[in-house]
């Protein structure tokens, strides 16, 4: 074992360093938000960074490195060089936790910063610029939001819980109703635990050390309890940096949705087909049986378009809405009686959008 005496300071002096990173982070993240400017690509698989996510990395890395020279560093945005595996501390860095919800221009990400010790996080602490909420914790020593202790629900019950995650998901399982909100930030959700904001957040996809070390530490020292979907605690001196889930609620409430979530990962274990048997683990568009009968909302427009075979419009301020149905077969007919007005220009096209799913800007994400 490396001798930690020479290079590790107390545990609240680490604290204060990532403190200072996350709110100086913060504001060259707020600063962006507002401007509205990113350049976003795509590293693979979907997974989106902006120009931002590269900045407040760049900056994390030179005032924590310089700071603390003999300490490890894993971020979401730099390659992993394993000096997690070499130095007796290591910073373990989201610059912007919930990129999509950025790029959406949703309050609901932060910048998230660990120090890890043998493994488990010993300080962490995570901000959120756009609401200027600094969530922070050492270990043994408590968390506080805003200077403010924290402390996690009590609550004992699933129906009518606040839980943060995905509806639809919640729903296939036959879960009781329940006020779900969305959030894309794991890390977020997870203080929104710590802080009683919400009772419950669960998690169906992997997540990285990154969304989960500063986070799971705040959680725990507000009293928490939270793990992964097999009921394993979280490490963050593995090779792999990917965790299977996340389950994090109070003690009574983790211990419901713990029985609530064992069969479904026995099943999902023995299966010979994860793919078609647990695709509501994945994000899909539709969790509706076709034999529900459901008020969904069909719109019919039309309007000039660039191309007749394809669905740019010319002008979308002089796109005809014909109106909005509660069944396809009303919007159909809808449809066909627009169609008349076609005949004199090739380039006029009507439509029917099925719109099964809805934004709730008030809850931040998707319902239906």
């Amino acid at each position: 074992m490396p001798d930690n005496s020479n290079i590790c300071v107390p545990f609240e002096e680490d604290l204060v360093l990532i403190c200072e990173a996350v709110k100086g982070a913060g504001e060259i993240a707020r600063e962006a938000f507002n401007n509205q400017s990113d350049e976003i690509w795509d590293k693979g698989k979907g997974h989106l960074v902006t120009e931002t996510d590269i900045a407040v990395n760049e900056y994390l890395a030179e005032m924590l490195t310089k700071a603390r020279p003999d300490y490890g560093w894993l971020s979401e945005e730099t390659k992993d060089d394993h000096s997690r595996h070499a130095c007796p501390r290591t910073f373990v860095v989201d610059p912007i936790d919930g990129t999509r919800a950025f790029i959406d221009r949703s309050p609901n990400f932060a910048v998230s910063v660990a120090v890890i010790e043998d493994g488990r996080p010993i300080a962490g602490a995570l901000y959120n610029p756009l609401k200027d909420e600094l969530y922070q914790a050492t270990r043994g020593g408590g968390a506080t939001l805003n200077s403010k202790v924290i402390r996690v629900s009590e609550r004992k019950s699933l129906a009518g819980a606040r839980m943060v995650g995905y509806p639809r998901k919640f729903r296939r399982l036959g879960w009781p109703d329940m006020d779900v909100v969305i959030s894309n930030s794991m890390a977020y959700r997870i203080a929104l635990v710590a802080s009683g904001q919400a009772d419950a957040t669960v998690s169906f996809t992997p997540k990285s050390d990154w969304d989960l070390a500063a986070a799971e530490l705040i959680a725990t020292e507000a009293g928490a309890k939270i793990c992964n979907l097999r009921g394993e605690s979280f490490r963050y001196d593995r090779n792999s940096t990917s965790e299977f889930g996340v389950i994090c609620a109070g003690p009574n409430l983790q211990a419901l949705l713990m029985e609530m979530v064992e069969p479904v990962i026995e099943k999902f274990e023995t299966s010979t087909d994860r793919k078609k048997d647990f695709g509501f683990m994945g994000t899909r568009m539709s969790d509706r049986n076709e034999n529900d009968n459901m008020q969904l909302l069909h719109l019919v427009i039309g309007g000039e378009l660039v191309d007749p075979n394809k669905t740019e419009f010319i002008d979308l301020s002089k796109v005809d809405f014909v109106g909005a149905y509660g069944s396809y077969k009303e919007a159909r007919a809808a449809w066909l009686g627009a169609a008349q007005r076609t005949v004199d220009n090739a380039h006029m096209r009507y439509f029917v959008l099925h719109a099964h799913e809805l934004i709730d800007p008030d809850k931040d994400g998707f319902i239906g």
